[in-house]
């Protein structure tokens, strides 16, 4: 049955059919969408904020600032990971919502500026060997970068809320902004922690600090705990390499109050690929033979043990928690069966809509806790294992590394070739809700508790989305019936953006 603009359904597993030939074309992203998105022209900076048209009624305790990090342009290049950093801030107040963004000031960003030309080669476009052979020899010399410090994936607030640090996958591309989008410059760690290579998903725990790691070419994984207040990251372990010299790509891992997962899946940096290309998928190497390894991490005391799981793939992980008995540790996330998905995001596949949406199917690992087992189980989390996408999932903030029970995340109403749908998961019933409006493509999605709240899901989904007009909105869904209570319409469309933080007033 046809759904209204805007109509939220319940759907199990077995409703999200895979696409076949001759289904609708209706379900996807339209061409002005799409425009949107990936676009190779540089957004204008919006520095005065601009009040947008809001239909419906935002909630009045919604009060604070909604900022998303992700490219502003895709000039000259190849993949959805290659776009230059830029902030889209949208600050709630009283029922209003006003939009502004910034570039963000890395060399990468202004070379390109200044020469027109890409200086640094990123995640899927390359430069001449010769200049990446040469920028690597000046990151090792210390004269000067060694890659790129495009920091365009995640921006997090300092403790303080007064202002943000964005981030990438490289050490260096960790950037300092105020909350009118200024660029305060680069976060600088003075210490001795090693590694090239981080996440950008560092991990808050209830005391206010954050867990996160390092890698590098030969070297360890670090896992490191640093409290935001200052630029000193304090070592809790080190882990050798399974498979050195090259490290797993590990872009997301699951931590709890206890533990954190270093998930060394066989997925694996490609040196020649980073500089010649040519890997099968990008810059990495896919080994399922290997199967995976988790080094379980405990924060206090920095011991590692080591525990055998099946081959698998992911981007991020939609939560972890220690069951109350204390005898096992599970984190769940979407498994891509192979890291195909890599390729389809090539971005000739996404404005061409090339590619079917990858089956990417929620699962659960458990991790024994009470030295029963060296081996961790994986399961399904849904009722059945039918085709469904998920992906950048989210959940309250109060619940993060706790057991829970509801996730948000993009999704996608198929036929499709890109998200085009965000989703509400039951992992504890195998359920799910999905909203979905014909021509659109939302964004993450962002779950803000309604201050006060005793249910898990009381309170707002905040995601932006390109709308089939080529103009955005930013959509706010009510958390428990995930149904749309408002809109804020902005007179533009804003590309595509990968992670954000919403900050609340101070």
């Amino acid at each position: 049955m046809a759904q209204e603009r805007g109509a939220s359904f319940r759907a199990d597993a077995a409703t999200l059919d895979a696409p076949t030939a001759s289904s609708s074309s209706s379900t996807y992203a339209s061409e002005a969408a799409r425009r949107t998105l990936f676009t190779e022209d540089f957004v204008p900076e919006l520095t005065v904020p601009v009040e947008a048209e809001v239909q419906g009624k935002v909630p009045s305790w919604l009060h604070g600032s909604f900022v998303r990090n992700g490219p502003g342009t895709f000039r000259g290049m190849k993949h959805l990971f290659d776009g230059y950093a830029m902030l889209a801030k949208f600050a709630f107040e009283n029922g209003t919502v006003k939009v502004s963004h910034r570039y963000v000031q890395t060399e990468a960003y202004k070379a390109f500026r200044q020469t027109g030309q890409m200086q640094f080669p990123e995640f899927g476009t390359q430069v001449s060997p010769l200049k990446s052979l040469w920028l690597t020899f000046l990151g090792l010399t210390g004269i000067g970068l060694g890659s790129t410090d495009n920091s365009s994936v995640n921006v997090v607030p300092t403790p303080d809320g007064k202002q943000l640090v964005c981030m990438s996958e490289p050490v260096i591309a960790a950037y300092r902004m105020d909350m009118d989008l200024n660029t305060l410059g680069p976060l600088k760690y003075e210490d001795k922690v090693k590694g090239i290579l981080t996440t950008a998903h560092p991990t808050l725990l209830p005391d206010g600090s954050m867990i996160n790691l390092t890698s590098g070419i030969g070297s360890n994984y670090t896992v490191f705990r640093h409290d935001g207040s200052t630029n000193v990251r304090e070592e809790i372990a080190q882990v050798p390499l399974c498979n050195p010299p090259t490290p797993s790509w590990i872009h997301d891992f699951p931590v709890t109050e206890n533990y954190a997962v270093l998930p060394e899946t066989p997925v694996f940096l490609n040196l020649k690929a980073a500089i010649f290309g040519g890997a099968d998928y990008v810059i990495f190497d896919w080994k399922p033979e290997l199967r995976t390894v988790l080094h379980l991490v405990n924060l206090k005391t920095g011991a590692v043990t080591q525990f055998d799981a099946p081959p698998y793939f992911t981007f991020h992980y939609i939560n972890s928690f220690e069951t109350a008995d204390g005898s096992s540790l599970c984190f769940d996330f979407s498994n891509f069966e192979t890291p195909d998905f890599i390729n389809g995001l090539m971005l000739d596949n996404l404005r061409g809509n090339k590619l079917p949406v990858a089956a990417s199917p929620l699962v659960r690992v458990t991790v024994p806790l009470d030295g029963s087992s060296t081996s961790a189980t994986l399961q399904p989390l849904m009722k059945d294992d039918s085709y469904i996408f998920s992906e950048l999932p989210r959940v309250n903030p109060h619940y993060k590394g706790k057991e829970y029970r509801y996730a948000y995340s993009v999704s996608a109403k198929l036929p499709a070739s890109f998200s085009n749908a965000l989703a509400k998961f039951d992992v504890k019933e195998g359920t799910a809700k999905q909203w979905h409006e014909a021509g659109c493509s939302p964004l993450e999605p962002i779950m803000v508790p309604r201050p006060g709240a005793k249910d898990e899901d009381d309170g707002v989904v905040l995601s932006v989305v390109a709308g089939a007009d080529g103009k955005s909105f930013v959509l706010v869904l009510d958390a428990k019936s995930f149904e749309e209570v408002a809109r804020a319409r902005l007179p533009h469309g804003i590309p595509y953006g990968f992670h954000g933080s919403f900050v609340n007033a101070v």
